[in-house]
């Protein structure tokens, strides 16, 4: 028994830390964001340029959001000048809430359009991509966070990556 002394003493020291700093996780659940953000953004032969979006979301569990992300990037390229891509998608995402921090990562489909045609893009063409961030949540009605996103628009190197620092308003608790 006194060997397990000092185990048996740190486990109790530990869960008795935890209860005490235990604070209630910010689920999401029923609930909306709305928000937008700032970042960059590149696709194939195009060059980085700055971005924007904004999107809405909707808690349909604690753990499943549906999203709608609209963004616009300007990206210039050597032969082309300045086309402007913008695109919208849709996203289901799986999110885990840790208390303040919340990762998540989302399953996309949407539309990639740009002004002026530079191959492999095509004016507008359907998208299949990735999304992934961190949001901290301030506050019950307010959140910062960063995403990243990663869309393929079914040519041979077409695809659109991009980045965000994004804030959002949260209701509906």
């Amino acid at each position: 028994m006194p060997e397990r002394a000092p185990r048996l003493l740190f486990g109790l020291f530990l869960a008795c830390f935890v209860l005490l700093c235990e604070r209630r996780a910010a689920a999401f659940e029923r609930q909306w964001h709305l928000g937008g953000g700032l970042g960059a953004a590149t696709a194939n032969h195009y060059r980085l340029g700055p971005a924007a979006n904004a999107y809405a979301a909707y808690g349909i569990s604690d753990v499943f959001d549906v999203r709608l992300e609209l963004a616009g990037s300007q990206n210039p390229t050597r032969a082309h000048g300045e086309p402007f891509l913008y695109g919208a998608k849709a996203a289901l995402a799986y999110k885990i809430d840790v208390i303040q921090w919340i990762p998540y990562v989302a399953l996309a489909g949407g539309y990639l359009g740009t002004t002026r045609r530079v191959p492999p893009f095509a004016q507008g063409q359907p998208t299949l991509g990735l999304l992934g961030g961190l949001d901290y949540a301030v506050s019950r009605s307010f959140g910062l966070g960063f995403a990243l996103s990663y869309d393929y628009a079914f040519h041979y190197g077409a695809a659109y990556m991009n980045g965000f620092l994004r804030a959002e308003y949260t209701f509906g608790f």
